[in-house]
């Protein structure tokens, strides 16, 4: 077993110095006088050898067929021997050469030949064929429904001619590759092998496992966590399986010339990259790109989809006139969608890149509920241009700009249907329970009610992240993402019609009873506090676990009234007694406080309005989130 490298350069220096210093000393020798080797100390060298050989940098310039061609920067130390001023003398010279390889990468790097030995000159950089480092194929934002076509005129060339959704079982065929479902880990939606090892696979019934040994080109797949959860299915996950072994066969074949443990590369659910990603994780970063990309364009050709969703908007317009123009492009990606086995959004957004821009409009989801479809006119959105925005980010858009936070305060816009609107009885809909939605006008014409927000969602300047997704090299993949959630039966979607129903009737009750409750409550701070300790039922020492706040700081709080109470530990106290928010406007007016058109006020206004019924933790992090600093409870008197 070879040592492991932390790099293709060390690995080179390493494996092939001594190829590197018979190389340069014959071409020095073959140039003669023509090299610059002047020395002021030795006149006439006699001797030339070559010392500490350093390999700076390595740039592959092609690959076919695992044949593969690479230059190598050089810094190398020559000895000159020979007579100079003083009898014999000798002499260093620090020297930069290029040497240009060829190989061929397979099970390792074999059949290794010198072919070029040249003085170090600054090289431009070509596009053509051209990879990085790693031998990640540099792919750019134009060239992608190309580079889908030609992974389909390779594997799957019937799909670009007419509309069809792709076989995996024959892509897979085509390919050479073998797929098995397993027991991957919940965070692992697919793993794929460039080495043998043995691995669990579920049996037929999906229920059993066995150990399979697997070999080059396996692709494991786990039921039960499809690609990009929400936004993918199986098809998206055993494709981006496929680019890789397309695309980064040969990153593999690098990674375990270095490194000889390395047998696989998972796909992992996760929320975010790191905004300064370097070296390997880059590449990985980077190759997860060209997966998350190449694959709806793969599934979905550029040619044969707008063919598709062309014949199916012309027909639901002839059979259903009676719909909005956005209520038709929905069903329609709806249609496409299950056509070519993909998911409703990979659909949406193969349709947009299309050329069916107002696709933008179908499939809103946000903040866990679907709103109704809405149509816009044509060339109103510049690229990484929403109208939608969730409630957080709406929040955080209202508190840094001036003028929306006016518009907002001032009731001339209002947030409905994810969106902030015009508030206008032309555009919005107010309800006797106080709900509010956008009307059938202005859900066909947004761009004539509704503002628009600049989407920043990159991670990276390099390449548009639209997935936040990554896959990582891995021995033995055991990490395991853990996620605190609970259940909340009082929230709308968890709710049915008649619960909804039941829950509106108990407002107006609820509505009497906290107004008849304030009248009657202590005029002070101190004696409110322990009101509602009170009410609640709990003890000093309960409110104290709750509030962040030591139970001494409570005690002092309910016995002098004179002490000073900062907002911060006015509202650790407000969520650790969970109270509603007219209760907890009461709270703070009794506390001295008014609120303010400042951001922290603001933010605390919506917590008491929106989650009360959370914990201090959450709150914590809802202020984070916020980019507000202040963090609860202050814990001063």
């Amino acid at each position: 077993m070879h040592n492991n490298y932390n790099s293709f350069e060390t690995y080179l220096e390493d494996i092939y110095y001594d190829e590197m210093h018979r190389a340069i000393k014959n071409s020095i020798l073959q140039k003669g006088r023509s090299i610059d080797l002047n020395s002021y100390t030795v006149l006439d060298p006699s001797y030339i050898d070559i010392e500490n050989i350093r390999v700076k940098s390595i740039t592959f310039y092609g690959i076919e067929h695992r044949q593969i061609f690479f230059n190598a920067t050089i810094n190398a130390e020559i000895v000159l021997k020979g007579m100079g001023k003083r009898d014999y003398e000798a002499d260093r010279q620090s020297k930069w050469f290029i040497l240009s390889f060829y190989g061929h990468l397979i099970s390792g790097l074999r059949k290794v030949m010198i072919i070029d030995v040249r003085n170090y000159s600054k090289e431009r950089f070509s596009k053509e064929n051209a990879l990085s480092k790693y031998l990640v194929p540099y792919l750019y934002s134009e060239d992608l429904d190309n580079e889908a076509e030609k992974f389909l005129q390779k594997y799957y060339p019937e799909a670009l001619e007419n509309p069809m959704p792709l076989d995996m079982a024959e892509l897979l065929d085509n390919m050479c590759l073998t797929m098995h479902y397993a027991p991957l880990p919940d965070n692992i939606f697919g793993k794929s092998y460039f080495g043998e090892a043995q691995v669990g696979v579920f049996e037929e019934d999906m229920k059993h496992t066995r150990t399979e040994n697997v070999d080059v080109g396996t692709i494991l797949v786990n039921p039960n966590v499809f690609f990009m959860r929400n936004i993918g299915s199986e098809n998206n996950t055993i494709v981006h399986e496929c680019v890789h072994h397309d695309l980064h066969a040969n990153f593999f074949e690098l990674q375990k010339l270095l490194n000889n443990d390395v047998v696989s590369i998972s796909c992992e659910v996760v929320e975010e990259y790191g905004k300064d990603t370097i070296g390997i994780d880059k590449a990985l970063h980077w190759m997860e790109w060209q997966a998350n990309v190449l694959t709806p364009r793969i599934l979905m050709p550029l040619k044969t989809t707008k063919q598709k969703l062309n014949e199916i908007l012309v027909r639901l317009h002839n059979e259903k006139q009676n719909l909005r123009n956005a209520e038709n492009l929905q069903l329609a990606i709806e249609e496409l969608a299950s056509f070519f086995g993909v998911s409703k959004l990979a659909a949406k957004l193969r349709a947009i890149d299309v050329g069916f821009e107002q696709a933008a409009g179908t499939f809103v989801y946000v903040d866990g509920r679907y709103y109704p479809p809405y149509s816009f006119r044509s060339g109103t959105l510049g690229k990484n241009q929403t109208f939608v925005i969730d409630e957080m980010n709406a929040f955080n858009e209202a508190k840094m700009s001036q003028e929306l936070s006016e518009m907002v305060f001032s009731d001339k816009v209002v947030y409905v249907n994810a969106m902030f609107c015009i508030n206008d009885p032309h555009y919005v809909i107010r309800y006797e329970d106080g709900s509010i939605e956008l009307t059938e006008y202005a859900l066909e014409h947004v761009d004539e009610c509704c503002l628009i927000f600049d989407r920043t969602n990159r991670i990276s300047k390099l390449y548009d992240d639209s997935f936040y997704r990554r896959c990582f090299l891995c021995r033995d993949v055991n990490a395991v993402n853990f996620v605190e959630a609970t259940y909340n039966p009082n929230y709308i979607d968890n709710q049915t019609a008649q619960e909804r129903a039941e829950e509106t009737a108990k407002i107006s009750a609820f509505s009497k009873e906290v107004s008849d409750e304030l009248m009657n409550m202590p005029g002070s701070f101190s004696k409110t506090l322990g009101y509602h300790i009170k009410r609640r039922s709990i003890t000093n020492e309960i409110l104290a676990e709750r509030s962040g706040l030591s139970s001494r700081i409570i005690s002092d709080y309910r016995n002098n009234e004179s002490l000073t109470k900062e907002l911060p530990t006015v509202m650790a106290l407000c969520i650790g007694l969970n109270l509603h928010q007219f209760y907890a406007d009461d709270f703070i007016a009794k506390a001295g406080h008014q609120w303010k058109m400042t951001p922290d006020h603001m933010l605390y206004r919506w917590l008491l309005a929106s989650h009360s019924d959370e914990n201090l933790y959450q709150w914590n992090k809802r202020l984070e989130d916020a980019g507000i600093h202040q963090r609860l409870p202050s814990n001063k008197h």
